[in-house]
C-alpha cells in the first residue's frame, strides 16, 4: 500500500527529528531552558518517538492482518503527534527567544490538546478496528 509507505517514512523521519530535538535540548537549550522549558520540550519528543514507533507497529499489523485496512486512524495519529509535538517545541521555543506572551505561544496553547486529542481518537479508532 501507497500509504503504507507513507506512514513509516513518516514514523521514521519522526524518530530521527525527535532524537535531532533531543540532543539539541540537551546540549544546546539546556542553559537557556528553565525546568519548566525543558520539561515541556522533553514531553513533544516522549510522545512523538512513542506514537511514531507505535505507527510503525501499527503499519506492521495491518500488513499481517490483525488490523483492518483503513488509514483514518493511521491520519489522526500523525495529525494529532504533529500538533501536539510540535505546539510543545513552539511554546519551548518562544518563552525562550520570543516574549512569553507573544502571538504564536497564544496560537499554539490551544493546538497541543487538540493534538493530544487526535492522537487519542487514533488510538480509540485502532482498537475498534481490531480484527476478530
Amino acid at each position: 500500500m501507497k500509504t503504507d509507505r507513507l506512514f513509516l517514512s513518516f514514523s521514521i523521519l519522526g524518530i530521527a527529528i525527535a532524537t535531532l530535538f533531543g540532543a539539541f535540548g540537551a546540549h544546546s537549550l539546556k542553559d537557556l531552558f528553565s525546568t519548566y522549558e525543558m520539561d515541556v520540550w522533553n514531553k513533544g519528543i516522549f510522545y512523538q518517538i512513542s506514537n511514531s514507533l507505535g505507527l510503525i507497529i501499527l503499519v506492521a499489523l495491518r500488513k499481517i492482518e490483525l488490523i483492518k485496512k483503513n488509514d483514518l486512524p493511521f491520519y489522526f495519529l500523525l495529525i494529532g503527534i504533529v500538533f501536539f509535538s510540535f505546539s510543545l517545541y513552539i511554546i519551548s521555543l518562544t518563552n525562550v527567544f520570543l516574549h512569553p506572551q507573544h502571538w504564536l505561544k497564544t496560537l499554539m496553547i490551544p493546538v497541543t490538546p487538540i493534538g493530544g486529542s487526535l492522537i487519542i481518537i487514533g488510538w480509540i479508532l485502532v482498537f475498534l478496528r481490531l480484527k476478530k
